[in-house]
Parts: C-alpha cells; sequence; structure tokens
C-alpha cells in the first residue's frame, strides 16, 4: 500500500487549497524546528514536503486520488500520451523555501519582533492589533501648462484629527497637501501622501494618493511627450503652401513654413516643441502638425481648365514641380480676368 499525503499533513481527502496550505504551514514549522533538536524529524520533514509537493499541484492531486501513490510515481498510460511518473525533488527545504521565502523556522517570529505590530487598547481593556486603512485614492486633474512648467500645486481635503491627547474624540478639520508636479510628468503617476486619512484609534491613517491626469486642451493633444495639433488650410494652400502661426504653451509665437504639397495623413515635425521630457529637463519631445484641408464649395469652367493644364504640364515633367506651375497659370489666369482698362502699363 503506498503513501497516504492526506494522512501526512492530517487532512481530510476533500480538503480545499487553504486546507493543504495551513496544513503544511502548522507541520512544515513544527518539524523543521524539531530539525534544529532531533535528526530522526529528518524523514517526517522529508513526507511532508512531498505530501503538499503532490497535493498542492492540481493534475498531481487528481492523478493521486484516482491511481494513488504508485500510479502516480508509475506513470499513466492514456489512450493519446502517457502521463510521465512524478518523482519528488528530494529538498524539502527548497519546498519551504518556495512557501516561506525563507529556511528560518523562525521567520514568522522574526518577523514580529522586528515590526511589532501597533496595539489598540479596547474599553474593556483588551487590546488589538491596529490595522492600516485602505488608501484613499483622487483623481488630480492638471492642464498642460501645468505639466509644462511644473511646481506645487495646492490641494484641499478633510479628514477627521484627534482633538485631545488621550486620541478619542475627533473632528473634522481642512488640510492643505502641497503636491510637487516635475515638468513633463506622466499621466497614471500616484503622488502618496502617507498616513494623512482619517485619525482613528483603532485604526492606522490611510494614505492619501493623488493620481495624475492631462486635462484637455483646445489645441494640443499629449502623446507621450509629443505635442499634436491640427491647423486648417485651404485647398490652396494645401498645393502651394503656406505658413502656420502657433501660439506654444510656455507664451511664444512660432511661425512654421509649409512648402511641401499638404497630402492626406501628412504631418509636419517641428522638433523639440514638445512637452518636457521627465528627468530629461529642458530637454522637449516634438511638436506634429496635422492638416484639415477645405477644398473649395465651387469651381468655375474656366478654373478647372487651368488646374488641368497645371496638372497636365506637371506629369510631363518641365524642370519645376508641380504647385509652382499651379501657381503660375492660376496666375495668369487671375491676370487674363481683369480689365483692359484696369490693367497697368507694360514696363
Amino acid at each position: 500500500m503506498g503513501i497516504d499525503y492526506y494522512g501526512i499533513l492530517q487532512i481530510p481527502k476533500h480538503s480545499t487549497d487553504l486546507d493543504i496550505k495551513k496544513a503544511y504551514r502548522s507541520l512544515a514549522l513544527e518539524f523543521n524546528k524539531e530539525l534544529l533538536e532531533n535528526k530522526n524529524a529528518q524523514e517526517v520533514f522529508m513526507l511532508i514536503g512531498e505530501a503538499y509537493d503532490v497535493l498542492s499541484n492540481p493534475s498531481r492531486r487528481a492523478i493521486f486520488d484516482q491511481f494513488g501513490e504508485e500510479g502516480l510515481k508509475r506513470g499513466i498510460p492514456t489512450v493519446d500520451d502517457y502521463i510521465p511518473a512524478y518523482h519528488y525533488h528530494g529538498d524539502p527545504y527548497a519546498t519551504y523555501k518556495d512557501f516561506f521565502g525563507t529556511i528560518s523556522p523562525f521567520a514568522d517570529l522574526l518577523d514580529v519582533l522586528k515590526n511589532p505590530p501597533l496595539l489598540y487598547q479596547m474599553a474593556d481593556g483588551n487590546k488589538c492589533v491596529r490595522k492600516k486603512q485602505d488608501p484613499i485614492r483622487h483623481p488630480l486633474y492638471l492642464t498642460l501648462h501645468e505639466i509644462f512648467f511644473g511646481g506645487v500645486k495646492k490641494m484641499k481635503i478633510q479628514r477627521l484629527v484627534f482633538i485631545s491627547s488621550e486620541q478619542e474624540r475627533t473632528e473634522v478639520r481642512e488640510k492643505i497637501l502641497n503636491v510637487p508636479i516635475k515638468p513633463g510628468i506622466r499621466p497614471k503617476t500616484e503622488i502618496v501622501f502617507p498616513e494623512e486619512g482619517d485619525q482613528n484609534p483603532a485604526l492606522i491613517p490611510a494614505d492619501v494618493i493623488f493620481i495624475t491626469e492631462d486635462r484637455p486642451d483646445e489645441t494640443f493633444t499629449r502623446v507621450e511627450d509629443d505635442l499634436i495639433m491640427t491647423s486648417d488650410i485651404t485647398l490652396e494652400e494645401a498645393l502651394l503652401g503656406t505658413t502656420v502661426t502657433i501660439k506654444t504653451i510656455d507664451h511664444r509665437t512660432i511661425r512654421v513654413p509649409i512648402t511641401d504639397v499638404v497630402y492626406p495623413g501628412y504631418e509636419k515635425l517641428v522638433e523639440n516643441e514638445g512637452m518636457p521630457i521627465l528627468d530629461q529637463y529642458p530637454s522637449k519631445g516634438n511638436l506634429i502638425i496635422r492638416f484639415n484641408i477645405y477644398f473649395p464649395l465651387y469651381l468655375s469652367q474656366s478654373s478647372k481648365e487651368v488646374l488641368k493644364k497645371g496638372f497636365h504640364l506637371a506629369r510631363l515633367g518641365g524642370g519645376t514641380s508641380q504647385h509652382e506651375v499651379i501657381n503660375k497659370l492660376v496666375l495668369a489666369d487671375k491676370i487674363m480676368r481683369v480689365d483692359p482698362d484696369e490693367r497697368l502699363p507694360p514696363m
């Protein structure tokens, strides 16, 4: 008859995973401490490790429940495959360390001695452990201007505070927290103020956490360290060129010449005009300009003929770019439309 792993851990066969963990924890601590004085406990300690290694693994436990230790260690043939035999690695200390994170049999005791829990004395004279309250999270919405320059943002909170030295009575008080903002701070950054929550004699105050979010801007959209904006231009400007005037976040006015033909999906990149790069100040990302092209609602037949000639000449070539040819033809068409009496005399 094979080994009964349930019997080794002193638990019933229908035990849950939590029951298995509790049983192993208790027995492993007991026999690991006994090893310091009783060398005969080594074999029992080995069996405890092997029992936990089997029962804590769902597939091994299922095979053991159906075929016992012999089937588990012999291997099970199936219709399509073969389940290989199980062999314990033979190092109960490795199992112990995986479970506790240490091989010390006094780990629990040392943790308590190094970090003793705070106690609260109740009205009946008994003491209980003071637990820390769950963190309090607040969204912190920042404008691109605040993110660009950084600084300190003052946030007002309300919390319960002790009003007596006995720490028995509390009342609501307001407090101003100075939240540091680094230039270029990223969204979802958590800024923690330890134990600034409600004071309570039975609980440790919660941490107050502010989570940064970018506030929408009328002109710019932030993507990591880059700024993206959209400029409205006419079809004429898209073909012949234009200059985009931009008021930057740091209150400058820049003029960006657009000399390329602006086609759908075209983007103009302006280097070093984006947001500050966090922890690399004063380096900045880029400004990316996208375009929304307005087409004319109506074109006369003569205008269409001029454009047709321009595109035809552009396809044929001739030493000039397409938009230069169209520009000259449109200008010539305008001149021909002027009344002869209003034309300037030849030079």
